[in-house]
């Protein structure tokens, strides 16, 4: 029961813990990562605590057969939650095949006998090993230096969490002993401890390719004097000088008509996405290709760096773009991380 008590507490822990990244990231949406990931831990906390409750006290029909079905259930909707963060992380097109898989899977087992419960849950165990696969598949192939680090353990934690899963299981119990399934309970409390350290401190795995979005970017003075410039692909020969006082004659001219100060954050034109930060004096200008949340994110911190290095130089900013070359090193930093 204690190692019962402790996948109920961590997978309680690690839900608020990501449901509280959710609620403060300003760019949150329904259909946001750490909510899906929150909604998991939740689905399994109430199937340990299920299967504690009627392991223990509840262990006469019809009581104990609800509980087992209600554990089952929401360990169904926990692996619907994780389909749908995979689908919103791989870039295959799976037309949302394991998410309705796994709404199925809850729907039958309210309707289904208790003896086909193990079944249908086995069911839904193999389809999120083949998910966590493709995972990794994709992940590894995709990312480098402390983000793989991170969908490594993610991984880990994962699959640990998995064998504890079937190891808890009424088979285990019935066929290989106690032992076997205390030390699958084991399993699954220390999977789930590292699968979701990993998570709460994860990039946001659907936004993996953030770097092929990047155009270019611009930090501009008040006044739309342009301070520095960089290209992350080839475009156009443009005038930058021309091009980052049009971004703050439109910005000027948007604050003007909605009687604000505050400046633009996102606008949108043709295929592109133009992302803005502004701190002090400066706004940086970022041309994207999607609006990725990490991108935005980004963002803020290059000019909050930006003006936090240069804050001296920009006071007496004499027109010369070579007075931020060492600008370069932060974009390297930032934008080039590996």
């Amino acid at each position: 029961m204690l190692f019962y008590g402790g996948v109920i507490l961590y997978s309680i822990l690690f839900a608020l813990i990501l449901l509280g990244q959710w609620y403060n990231d300003k760019y949150r949406s329904i259909v946001h990562l750490k909510l899906s990931w929150s909604v998991f831990f939740v689905g399994l906390a109430v199937n340990s605590a299920a299967f504690m409750l009627c392991s223990f006290w509840f262990i006469e029909d019809p009581v104990y057969t609800y509980f087992v079905a209600g554990g089952y259930i929401a360990l169904t909707l926990a692996l619907t939650a994780f389909f749908f963060a995979m689908e919103r992380i791989l870039p295959y097109s799976s037309h949302h095949a394991f998410t309705i898989l796994g709404c199925l899977s809850a729907i039958i087992t309210v309707f289904a006998p208790p003896s086909l419960y193990e079944v249908i849950a086995l069911l839904i165990a193999i389809l999120a090993l083949a998910g966590i696969m493709l995972f990794l598949r994709h992940t590894i192939r995709n990312t480098t230096g402390d983000t793989r680090r991170n969908v490594r353990a993610i991984v880990v934690g994962f699959l640990i969490a998995w064998i504890g899963f079937l190891g808890r299981s009424d088979f285990t119990y019935y066929n290989l002993g106690e032992i076997v399934y205390s030390f699958g309970t084991i399993l699954l409390l220390v999977g789930g401890i590292v699968f979701g350290y990993a998570l709460s401190y994860s990039v946001a795995l659907d936004e993996l390719d953030w770097r092929n979005q990047l155009v270019s970017l611009y930090v501009i003075q008040e006044g739309g004097l342009l301070v520095f410039h960089h290209d992350f692909v080839e475009t156009l020969d443009v005038n930058q000088a021309l091009t980052a006082a049009g971004m703050s004659g439109v910005q000027s001219l948007f604050q003007e008509i909605i009687k604000t100060e505050e400046g633009l954050n996102v606008v949108s034109i043709g295929d592109n996405d133009i992302l803005f930060s502004h701190s002090g004096v400066l706004t940086c200008v970022l041309v994207v290709n999607d609006p990725y949340r990490t991108l935005l994110h980004k963002v803020d911190e290059f000019i909050a760096r930006f003006e936090s290095i240069f804050g001296a130089l920009i006071g007496r900013f004499s027109g010369s773009l070579n007075d931020f070359d060492a600008a370069k090193e932060l974009i390297e930093e930032i934008f080039y991380e590996r």
